[in-house]
């Protein structure tokens, strides 16, 4: 599992500060219209916030029982 977990300022509206998730490509696949020009550098999601602000999430492997 992964958790995701955003950046304050940048949080993209209709979703939580953390994010738990068993498919991280997936994850973002199916949010494309929000992560805009996104590129993952380390454990960092990066994507456009608008067209002069940049945005991050970090994420991180958890055990299978972890709670979100």
């Amino acid at each position: 599992m992964t958790l995701i977990y955003f950046n304050a300022p940048d949080k993209p509206e209709n979703i939580g500060i953390s994010q738990l998730t068993n498919d991280l490509q997936l994850f973002i696949d199916e949010r494309l219209n929000i992560f805009v020009n996104y590129a993952i550098v380390g454990n960092q999601i990066q994507f456009d916030v608008n067209e002069e602000q940049r945005g991050y999430a970090l994420f991180f492997d958890v055990p299978n029982d972890f709670q979100n």
